[in-house]
């Protein structure tokens, strides 16, 4: 198994109160797969990913078309698991349709890729999400059910990725997503991003207001060709501290190398 990012720390060396204070992240290749599926075959890829001074542990999966190996531009959806949709079926969220929008993207202009992540709910987890569920039921939008539960509006951790793009030698993307704040964190951890895909999910009524949320208060680009960052969404890293945008807009045009998945929300 191939280890990646940071090396770890030797553990016989050091003590345990040592190794809990040094920040470090490894992304650690298992295993790789042929998998099909109703939407064609897909090279599916497995790693474990530690970080957070190693107290915290995931497992990082890679669904793939094609050979991106090496390669520039390719497309890359970075995707947060989501049970309640893609297990469930919950009609609450776009999460599900956007994965189904990137895995035909990708098969139908491949090379690409999607990195799966154990991230639910933003990052707060299955338990605390049905909580902010329970909020959401008496009248509060998912912005405002996380702070009410003492959780940050966003805390998810992007060191896999980069570690997985260094690891098949994927020097440039094209990301696909509506989220202003994905691609400055991966900017920020050395990720090229030269294009925004958009990824966008028609609105329904149980959605709808989930969808409205995410455009006024988490600055997404909900509709075709919107670059805005006005909002009342607060940015964090995983550390807890907020974050302030800095970008104007994607790195280049929305639709440059790119092309629209899925219909505007109306």
């Amino acid at each position: 198994m191939q280890g990646l990012g940071t090396p770890l720390p030797n553990h016989q060396s050091k003590s345990l109160s040592t190794l809990a204070s040094e920040p470090y992240d490894v992304t650690e290749f298992v295993a790789e797969t042929l998998l099909p599926t109703r939407t064609g075959k897909y090279r599916l890829r497995g790693y474990r990913h530690t970080f957070d001074g190693g107290r915290t542990y995931t497992e990082p999966s890679v669904i793939m078309t094609g050979t991106p190996e090496n390669g520039t531009e390719i497309p890359v959806r970075v995707h947060d698991a989501c049970f309640t949709s893609e297990v469930l079926g919950s009609l609450k969220c776009d999460c599900a349709g956007q994965l189904q929008m990137a895995m035909s993207y990708i098969q139908e202009n491949g090379p690409g890729l999607i990195i799966y992540l154990q991230q639910e709910g933003r990052g707060i987890g299955l338990a605390n999400k049905i909580a902010a569920y329970a909020l959401q039921e008496e009248g509060l939008d998912t912005v405002d059910a996380n702070r009410a539960l003492g959780l940050p509006d966003d805390c998810r951790e992007y060191s896999s990725v980069r570690n997985i793009l260094q690891n098949l030698g994927i020097r440039s993307i094209r990301l696909m997503t509506n989220n202003p704040r994905k691609i400055k964190v991966l900017e920020e951890l050395g990720v090229m991003v030269t294009a925004r895909i958009p990824c966008i999910v028609e609105a329904q009524e149980h959605n709808i207001g989930y969808l409205a949320t995410k455009q006024a208060r988490m600055s997404h680009w909900m509709e075709d060709g919107a670059n805005s960052l006005d909002g009342s969404y607060c940015y964090w890293n995983h550390d807890g501290e907020p974050l302030k945008p800095s970008m104007k807009g994607p790195p280049s045009s929305p639709h440059s190398n790119g092309k629209l998945i899925g219909r505007p929300a109306s």
